[in-house]
């Protein structure tokens, strides 16, 4: 046999209709939860732009196969073995095939067991001798089988291949032509404004930082010793909950001042929060003459997702905020910054081949460098501010900065590196997401994690504590560099969208779960020329932190607001006690949809309720006595149990109704419309 009868074309062709259907797969798979937040329409300009780039992968691996083949191919020759192209086709299949089933029936039989390496070696040697087996029984239908198939898959190709054509003009009118909108300024260009007497509002949000782990509010840690400090002169909120347990809802809350059920943005891609372009907080900001600044490096957070951009007058990508760190990468990386420079304003699920759970997501994991060292410094972030800062905008300036750290991976740098924890197990990205994508496969299904995973996750929370020591530093380092520049008449506010879960058996945070982890946020407000510190125990809510950035700008705080406003409590003054809420409906659809899955907690008074809709499960725990709400109350306090839960079954049945009657209205507008 000679060279030419390893045609790349034939290999091409194949190794196209494969991954074809492969994404074609992914893509019905994928359909029921994309439809949860996002139209058909926007769904198809995903698939077309992952078909794209997708085919562009299946040509570049071609080449690689192409060439083993030709190598395989002359050494048979060499010493004389009659092994034909067709032979190392089926082979090559037979091994794919076999590998598939086994990693197949490995995730359906045993799900929860662990596969020691040795295992692993083991099915991939029985896969490779099975494989040339059953290839020897057949080799004298290896060419009739070769023959059939290129003829099978012809109409395939020429369908998938049209497709693609038809996604370019597709994707590039999303991508170049589609409109945009034009207010928010991509570099870091200052424009004048009215000048004002009003006070300038800095409002730092770090993600995933959880109160409880921080010294300020007691850990046994010293983790915040800047914060501490710097808390001494200003005003501490030691009660604050979180509208939710994960970004994308949580920050909707923070920007609008709505509950979830009300702006019903549910899940981590988003959608808009409702009449997110006119009820924001920047928005009513905008119209009273603030310049609005928003540097969020969580790209599920960003101002776009949250259908803000308009009323921030700078709001550069968050890919300009971090660091390239490896070429691959879900989070952060090379080729992930490109694809959202290019498209993750306009396209949904723009990483969709970097994804955790895709094929190519986990093959490029193999192969990527490992990253030791957090990959979005707040550095980047505070330093970015410092230099519109010294642009000197005129008038009043409101500026939110979202900071990714403490939220994993955990990977501080020297010197915070080790010092709660000197091991350097789980000391890198890969290593952490593994653990964190095992306690996924509990999460979801409302179950805790193997007691065999504790000792990891224990790990992992000196890792975070270490994390938060880091942000510490650097935001000691940011407000030195603030004074000098003796910026007056500003107010500073340090909150966190949410927290983050080492106990209960639940890592992390989304899902079902409400402890007080996930949900207990810090909430630090330090006024111009405050010199004496107060500290407030009411129980407070993430939406009220809107509210009050309204008042303090002396701006009228609006009826569609949820929250209110705290500058009372700040002047010394009452406020009557009112019941807290934080919720997730991650597995209800948005917009126009009841909710009918999920989980709300409730806080009044010493109590907490938490309620699973779904399990129509009640947990009740007296924060006061048990503050790590290991004793449930529902069987021995269920007067208290009863009371809570029929404030938040009238709640939700309340805003079920607002739900309804909003789809009714937008239903016959279009009707009218048409």
């Amino acid at each position: 046999m000679n060279d030419t009868r390893v045609p790349y074309w034939q290999i091409a062709r194949l190794i196209f209709v494969l991954f074809s259907l492969y994404l074609l797969g992914d893509a019905f798979y994928r359909w029921d939860g994309f439809s949860y937040y996002a139209s058909f329409s926007e769904f198809l300009t995903t698939v077309a732009l992952t078909s794209i780039l997708w085919s562009s992968v299946a040509m570049m691996a071609s080449i690689p196969i192409w060439l083993s083949f030709k190598i395989c191919n002359r050494l048979f020759r060499l010493f004389r073995l009659e092994v034909a192209f067709e032979h190392l086709l089926i082979y090559t299949g037979l091994c794919i095939l076999f590998g598939f089933l086994a990693w197949r029936g490995k995730k359906y039989f045993l799900p929860d067991v662990h596969t020691a390496i040795q295992v692993k070696y083991a099915v991939f040697f029985c896969t490779a001798v099975g494989s040339a087996y059953i290839t020897w029984l057949l080799r004298s239908k290896a060419v009739q089988w070769t023959i059939t198939i290129q003829y099978r898959i012809t109409p395939l190709v020429w369908l998938f291949g049209i497709f693609v054509i038809l996604s370019v003009p597709l994707v590039s009118y999303h991508a170049w032509f589609k409109g945009t909108d034009e207010a928010v300024l991509k570099g870091t260009a200052v424009t004048a404004v009215t000048e004002r007497n009003n006070p300038n509002i800095i409002l730092v949000t770090f993600d995933a930082l959880a109160a409880r782990n921080m010294s300020l509010y007691g850990y046994q840690r010293d983790t915040t010793p800047f914060i501490r400090e710097w808390a001494k002169t200003a005003t501490v909120f030691t009660n604050t909950e979180a509208a939710s347990n994960f970004t994308t809802p949580s920050v909707a809350s923070l920007m609008t001042g709505k509950r979830v059920w009300t702006h019903q943005t549910y899940h981590i891609e988003g959608t808009r929060p409702i009449r997110s372009d006119t009820e924001s907080l920047p928005f009513l900001l905008k119209r009273d003459d603030y310049f609005n600044i928003a540097l969020v490096v969580n790209p599920f957070a960003s101002v776009e997702t949250l259908g803000m951009s308009g009323s921030f007058d700078i709001a550069p990508l968050a890919t300009e905020l971090s660091a390239s760190a490896s070429l691959f990468g879900w989070k952060f990386g090379v080729v992930d910054k490109m694809l959202y420079r290019a498209f993750g304003e306009k396209v949904r699920l723009h990483n969709w081949i970097l994804m955790n759970e895709f094929i190519f997501s986990r093959f490029l994991n193999l192969i990527s460098r490992n990253i030791s060292q957090t990959t979005v410094p707040p550095d980047k972030v505070f330093d970015r501010f410092l230099d519109i800062i010294d642009k000197k905008p005129e008038g009043p300036f409101f500026a939110w900065i979202h900071v990714f750290p403490p939220h994993d991976p955990y990977l501080p740098p020297k010197p915070h590196k080790g010092e709660f924890n000197p091991s350097l197990e789980l000391r890198t990205y890969k290593s952490q997401e593994k653990v964190i994508e095992e306690s996924y496969k509990y999460l979801f299904q409302y179950r805790r994690y193997s007691e065999e995973m504790q000792p990891s996750v224990d790990l992992m929370k000196d890792y975070y504590d270490e994390s938060i020591k880091y942000i510490d530093k650097k935001f000691d380092n940011f407000i030195q560099e603030l004074n000098k520049r003796k910026i007056e008449d500003t107010v500073i506010i340090l909150s966190a969208d949410h927290g983050e879960s080492f106990e209960h058996g639940y890592f992390t945070h989304g899902g079902p779960f409400l402890y007080e982890q996930v949900t207990h946020i810090p909430l630090i407000v330090k006024e111009p020329g405050q010199t004496e510190g107060r500290t407030i125990d009411q129980h407070v809510e993430q939406i009220d932190i809107p509210a009050t950035v309204l008042q303090l700008a002396d701006v009228p705080v609006p009826s569609w607001m949820e929250g209110r406003s705290l500058v009372p409590l700040l002047r010394g003054e009452k406020l009557t006690s009112k019941p807290v809420y934080s919720m997730n409906f991650q597995d209800n659809r948005s917009r126009g949809h009841q909710v009918t899955k999920g989980s709300i907690a409730l806080w009044e008074g010493d109590y907490k309720l938490i309620y699973y809709l779904e399990k129509n499960e009640s947990l009740l725990f007296n924060l006061i006595n048990d503050p790590d709400e290991l004793d449930n109350l529902i069987d021995k306090e269920p007067g208290i149990g009863q009371h809570l839960l029929s404030l938040i079954l009238d709640n939700l049945k309340k805003a079920n109704k607002r739900i309804k009657m909003q789809r009714e209205d937008h239903i016959m507008s279009f009707n009218e419309a048409r």
